[in-house]
Order: C-alpha cells, then sequence, then structure tokens
C-alpha cells in the first residue's frame, strides 16, 4: 500500500482500473444475469404456452374418449346388445360407429361382456378376450359408473404401451364394459406436432409408468431420473439441466410431464463471462494508457509545483510558478506566488523592525550617559544639599534620582502608577528650572494605575509639552488623562497629555499623524516612543497629535489595555 501512495500516478491507475473494474465485471456480471434472468422468463412463458396446447389437445382426446363412452352408456341399442339373445348385429355395429366417430381415426373401441369382446370397430378381427382380473376391466369393475385410464400390460414396455379406457356400462351377473384402446403410435401421432425439435413429452400413470415417450424422452433417461427422485424423496428436478414441468391431466390420474432444454446452456453462459475476462483485460489495458496520459497531464503542474516549494524551502523567496494553464493549478500556482511574496516582505519588515529596534536601543543608551554614575553623583549632590540648607537642589537631586533609576531598571514595563509618579519628578525639576511657569493636573482614576505600560513612554510627551508648548508662556498648564475605552472589538488604554501652549505645528502634526519617520527623526524622544509602542503593539497603536480650536496641543497615547507585560518581554 505504501509504494502505490508514493506515486501519485500508481494512486491514479488503482483507482482507474478499481473503478473500472467494478463497472465492467459488475456490468457484465449483471448483464450475463439479466439476460440470463430475461431469457429464462421469455422461455417458461413460451414452455407454458407449449405445455398447455400439449395438454388442451390431450384433454380434447379424453374428453372425446368420455364423451363417446358416455354416448354408448345412454344408446339404448348399444346397452340393449349386453344382453342374452339373438340381435341385429347391423342395428348394433351402425349404432357403435355412430357412437364413436370422434375416437374411431385414433382408438379402437370394445365392448365387452364379461371377459368376451362382443363388437369392435377394429377391422378384420375382434380384440382378444380380457380375463375379469384383467387389470383394465378389474378397475372399471371396482370403480364401477366411472371411467378409468390405466396401462395395457399385454403390450406395454420400458418406452410405454397402449391406454385402454373403460368404464362398466351393465351391471349383473355378466358385467358389461366399454373399453377403448388407444395404441402408442396413435398418441405419438396426435402429440408429435405440437412440440419443438429439442423438447420431450411423456405421459404416464401415476406409478410414473408410460404411455408414450416423445421427442428428447425418447431416451427413458429424464423418466428414470425422475423416478428415481421421487422414490429416494427428492425434488423431482434434482440432477436436471432442463427444466422439467409436471401437470396432472384433469381428473384422469395421468400424468404429463413436459421437458425443455435450458434457455442457455453452461457453453452459452461461459462464453458470457469469458467476454466479461476480456472486457477486464482490455480495460486494465486501457486504464494503463489513460492513467499515464491523464497523470503525465495532471502531475506535470504538481511536479512544478513541488519544484518550487522545494526551492522555497532552502530559502529562496524570490521562487516563482508559472502555468500556462486556466483551471485550478494555476490558481494554486497564483497563490504560490503570492504567499511567497507575501513572505519575503515580512521577512524584509521583520527584518527591519529588528534593525530600528536595535538603533533605538543603541540611542536610548546613548542618551542615558552613564546613568549609574549621574545615580550615584546625584544621590551625593542630595544629601550634600540638604546638609547645607538648599531644599531646590535635594528637590531636583530627589527627582532625578527616582527618574535615573527607573530607566536603569531592567525591566521593559511598569504599572502606569509607577510612569505617572516618574511624570511628578520629572515636573518637579522643570518647575524648579522654569521658576514655576506651568503647573500640572493628572487625572487618572485608581482602577487604571494598575495598567501595565511601555517605562517611559510619558515622560519624552510631558518633555515636548514643557520645552516647545510652554516657551515664552508664564502661567502654563498641563493636564494628564487616561481612560480605558472597547473599540472594534478590542480593550483599549487612551492616555491623552495637554497642553494650553503655542501649539504643535503642522509639519510636526502631519508627520506624527502619518508615521513620517524621515521627519521624526530629529525627535528622538517622540521618535522612539512611537517606535516601541508599535514594535511591542502592532502599527494600529501608538502617538496621535491633535490641536483643539481653542489652542495648545493633545498628545493620545493608545495602547491595548492590559495588567501583565506583553509574552516575551
Amino acid at each position: 500500500m505504501g509504494f502505490v501512495r508514493q506515486s501519485f500516478k500508481r494512486q491514479m491507475f488503482i483507482t482507474f482500473l478499481a473503478v473500472t473494474l467494478i463497472l465492467v465485471i459488475g456490468g457484465g456480471i449483471l448483464t450475463v444475469q439479466g439476460f440470463q434472468a430475461r431469457i429464462k422468463a421469455d422461455y417458461e412463458f413460451r414452455d407454458s404456452r407449449q405445455e398447455a396446447m400439449i395438454e388442451k389437445k390431450l384433454g380434447e382426446i379424453l374428453e372425446g374418449v368420455e364423451g363417446t363412452i358416455d354416448g354408448i352408456a345412454t344408446n339404448a341399442v348399444l346397452t340393449d346388445s349386453f344382453s342374452k339373445g339373438r340381435k341385429n348385429s347391423l342395428n348394433i355395429y351402425t349404432a357403435l360407429y355412430e357412437e364413436t366417430r370422434q375416437v374411431r381415426d385414433f382408438a379402437v373401441v370394445d365392448l365387452y361382456l364379461g371377459e368376451i369382446c362382443m363388437y369392435s370397430t377394429r377391422s378384420g378381427y375382434k380384440s382378444a378376450e380380457l380375463p375379469l382380473y384383467y387389470s383394465v376391466l378389474k378397475e372399471a369393475s371396482d370403480n364401477e359408473g366411472k371411467v378409468t385410464y390405466t396401462l395395457d400390460p399385454g403390450d406395454a414396455t420400458g418406452n410405454g404401451g397402449a391406454l385402454m379406457v373403460a368404464r362398466q356400462v351393465v351391471k349383473g351377473d355378466v358385467p358389461g364394459f366399454v373399453v377403448i384402446r388407444i395404441e402408442q403410435s396413435e398418441l405419438e401421432s396426435q402429440l408429435s406436432g405440437l412440440l419443438n425439435a429439442n423438447d420431450g413429452f411423456m405421459l404416464t400413470n401415476q406409478f410414473l409408468r408410460p404411455f408414450c415417450l416423445l421427442g428428447s424422452a425418447k431416451d427413458k433417461t429424464a423418466l428414470t431420473l425422475i423416478r428415481d427422485n421421487f422414490f429416494s424423496g427428492e425434488l423431482y428436478n434434482k440432477g436436471f439441466d432442463s427444466n422439467v414441468y409436471i401437470n396432472e391431466i384433469g381428473t384422469t390420474g395421468l400424468l404429463g410431464i413436459y421437458i425443455t432444454p435450458p434457455a442457455l446452456d453452461e457453453t452459452a453462459v461461459r462464453a458470457g463471462y469469458q467476454i466479461i475476462i476480456f472486457l477486464a483485460i482490455v480495460s486494465v489495458l486501457i486504464c494503463l494508457f489513460v492513467a499515464n496520459r491523464l497523470s503525465n497531464y495532471v502531475s506535470k503542474p504538481i511536479n512544478v509545483l513541488t519544484q518550487g516549494m522545494k526551492r522555497f524551502r532552502k530559502g529562496d523567496f524570490d521562487a516563482k510558478i508559472e502555468l500556462e494553464r486556466e483551471d485550478e493549478f494555476e490558481q494554486l500556482a497564483v497563490g504560490f506566488n503570492k504567499m511567497t511574496t507575501q513572505l519575503k516582505d515580512t521577512m524584509e519588515e521583520r527584518v527591519q523592525a529588528e534593525r530600528t529596534v536595535n538603533e533605538t536601543r543603541i540611542k536610548m543608551m546613548q542618551a542615558q550617559l552613564n546613568p549609574h554614575f549621574l545615580y550615584n553623583t546625584l544621590d551625593t549632590i542630595k544629601w550634600v544639599a540638604k546638609a547645607n540648607n538648599v531644599p531646590e537642589v535635594a528637590t531636583m537631586s530627589a527627582s532625578l534620582a527616582g527618574i535615573l533609576r527607573t530607566s536603569i531598571s531592567e525591566k521593559q514595563f511598569c504599572k502606569l502608577s509607577q510612569e505617572l509618579k516618574l511624570i511628578e519628578n520629572y515636573c518637579d525639576i522643570q518647575r524648579i528650572r522654569f521658576d514655576d511657569k506651568f503647573d500640572i493636573t493628572i487625572d487618572v482614576p485608581m482602577e487604571l494605575e494598575e495598567a501595565v505600560i511601555p517605562k517611559l513612554i510619558l515622560q519624552p510627551i510631558v518633555e515636548n509639552a514643557i520645552i516647545h508648548g510652554m516657551d515664552e508662556m508664564d502661567n502654563g498648564h498641563i493636564y494628564i488623562a487616561a481612560m480605558r475605552q472597547q473599540q472594534d472589538g478590542r480593550d483599549l488604554l487612551k492616555i491623552s497629555v495637554q497642553d494650553d501652549g503655542k501649539g504643535i505645528s503642522d509639519e510636526m502634526l502631519t508627520a506624527l499623524n502619518t508615521d513620517d519617520t524621515k521627519t521624526l527623526e530629529g525627535h528622538l524622544g517622540l521618535n522612539n516612543v512611537n517606535t516601541i509602542i508599535r514594535l511591542y503593539y502592532g502599527k494600529e497603536y501608538g502617538v496621535m497629535a491633535i490641536r483643539p480650536s481653542e489652542g495648545g496641543t493633545v498628545m493620545i497615547v493608545t495602547l491595548p489595555y492590559c495588567e501583565k507585560a506583553p509574552t516575551g518581554e
């Protein structure tokens, strides 16, 4: 099975072969069997009609025989002939010939008085005497008034014998009988014209002793086999290839056995299955040819796709697939080309992003100016200022030390409350520097102070507001607020820094809102903040500037709201 799975061509061949063989062999067998069933039904219908014709002919013969006996039994001249005394033979024979006109052509009619044949339609001589214990007279005597059908044991052979029909018509010490004898040759003459060339017919008594054997039944083989089956308790048609039909002829006790050859013999059936085998072999060869051609047609674009994918896996992001088709393979090729282009662009963007992060970190490190040294020095200055009662210097030193403490921390994220504390320290320094020319208001709900944000992202924005916004102002104000907002299925944290200064320039407003990195290169703080936020969270986040109609500037920082640092900090 693994050998087949390793080749698309072999899979296609096996599929074609299986489907074709199922259709050819299954369809062929169903066709042969259906044809057999149809022919068998047609033959059975024909056989039933043929059998009905034979039985009808026999019925007409026996009906004529019984009618003749009834006519004799009711004819006063003939019934009187059975009495003793001298009779007018001419009148008797005239009446006898009149009553036997229906059967005289094929049967001999005898009138028996006791054992002696008194009158007969036989030409030349009368029939022989029959003792009363003879089978035909004995059965007629035992079944007084009824017609009996018996085999004449005197001339019966294995191939049949004369059919004798008798009835006792006169009672008395010496009974009178009508005996009609139909020779085997006469039965054959009456029935043979109704048989087809290959059919056979047997007329037997209830003990399967034959009166006549016609057609294919003359060899007695069929009769012997039927008799053996009956005597052994088997089905009568056991061992027969032919069709066998057995019916009783009216109420006579006679059996008509009709034998016909099978609708299709073994040779015809065998030929049908040989044709199926031949078609199966031809189908296999056709499958080989079609599967080979079709698999080449189908596998060629698959091989091209496979080669392109191998090149891509080896790092060739410029791999392209060109297929001059208009089907699904062409769509796959187009999709592959789009995928490689997008992956190449993504890889280039990722490399560029990593390069930008590294450059930003280097710039930030350069901007820190050895913060460990500065922190230790400022801490010393603070204690010296306190010792010499210079509170401003102590305040500036303490605030700057807090800022440096946060900046030199290895953690890249902090809580919003810590960032706001850093802003307060920074503003304490700047108020001393600018002689309290501005104040700051922080309006952040306590429940938002647990939000986690990248550290040092608000200080550069506040610094811009002080340095650039409050320039040449004596009473400026900075307002910091934060809110949590649901937008497009996202949970957002928005922090706004608003000043009432002279307002942001058009150039900076456009550059910041369109992420114009070239224009922002000269503004290290804002550029770094925007870069860091987007590297961590994506391009849909960052800093946006608004210039209100009443003046000043509003800087809005948009971040995803979370209370844990992003994975991979």
